[in-house]
């Protein structure tokens, strides 16, 4: 780990006077990166989705979560309309992730869109209920599209739907944290646990950095911003931390629905492709722009991943 992010985490960054603006969203609800022990077991998916919502009620955090239907183990499935109504109860907004989370670029697009229309069955029927539309729709793995043919045929079905696309400005590599934090209790190693925990709101520290500066050199000023993380047991543990780094850099929380307020997202947007990808560097390839890559994970959170998924004990 260099010194440059050691310093960087010891001591974030002073609030900007900048006024700054970030919607919470979350993919994957009930829930991924979960422990082995909590496989198929419906009361630790609900549990951590309390965990994760009570935070955000408490904080007063109007959040976005990105439904995988099919997330939930076949026997499970009827547990899923209560795991939803915690988010629901608390008056968070749901939005369709498609039912298998499927790519679409290596997916004909007839099944991608029936995957996409039973994945909207339940998280339809429960907003309803409550006199509420589910309007949001976001690709897995950001992926659009893997030529402007398949994207634009798509984009129609889904406004042909009512649906609206649920950009991502603020893109990272949370999961790779997710993966290693659940391995590390999957393994009884609560010391790497907390370590990973640390290190994770290093990184995002320098994750919002890296877009907020971006997003200056593409857009001209830094928009509100949509921040991608996923329903899992870090976040659910971590949640408090990572927005008081938020605060930390001077933002105040907002809805998807004020935020695609901001001129910045009707931007021309031309790309597709093979990459899931950051609306700003979406923006900046549209304009002809170089793509600067993000930052990526730290050197001791990318060799725990590769010594966990090679199922060796870590040195």
């Amino acid at each position: 780990m260099s010194l440059a992010f050691l310093l960087s985490f010891a001591t974030l960054v002073a609030a900007d006077p900048v006024r700054r603006e970030v919607v919470l969203t979350f993919d994957d609800l009930p829930g991924v990166s979960m422990m082995r022990s909590q496989h198929c077991n419906v009361s630790a998916y609900a549990s951590m989705n309390r965990q994760l919502v009570r935070k955000l009620e408490a904080h007063r955090i109007p959040a976005l979560g990105l439904v995988v239907e099919g997330r939930l183990c076949v026997e499970r499935h009827g547990a899923l309309p209560d795991i939803l109504g915690i988010w629901l109860a608390a008056g968070m907004e749901l939005g369709n992730h498609s039912y298998s989370h499927l790519d679409l670029n290596n997916t004909p697009l007839a099944t991608y869109q029936a995957d996409v229309i039973r994945g909207e069955r339940v998280a339809k029927r429960l907003l309803q209920q409550q006199g509420r539309k589910l309007k949001y729709f976001r690709h897995p793995f950001l992926h659009a599209g893997k030529d402007i043919r398949t994207r634009t045929a798509f984009e129609k079905f889904l406004r042909d739907r009512g649906y609206t696309l649920a950009p991502v400005t603020i893109d990272n590599q949370e999961w790779v944290f997710a993966e290693v934090y659940a391995k590390a209790k999957d393994r009884g190693d609560s010391a790497t646990a907390r370590q990973v925990a640390s290190v994770y709101i290093a990184y995002m520290n320098t994750i919002f950095d890296f877009f907020e500066k971006r997003s200056i050199e593409v857009v001209g000023y830094e928009m509100r911003q949509i921040l991608l993380l996923h329903v899992n047991p870090l976040n659910a543990d971590c949640l408090d931390d990572l927005v008081e780094m938020m605060k930390r850099r001077g933002y105040t929380f907002i809805s998807m629905d004020k935020a695609l307020e901001d001129p910045a997202y009707r931007l021309p947007d031309s790309y597709a492709g093979p990459a899931g990808l950051s609306w700003i560097h979406r923006w900046a390839i549209t304009r002809g722009m170089k793509v600067s890559e993000e930052p990526r994970e730290p050197q001791i959170i990318a060799k725990l991943y590769r010594d966990y998924s090679a199922n060796r004990r870590p040195d």
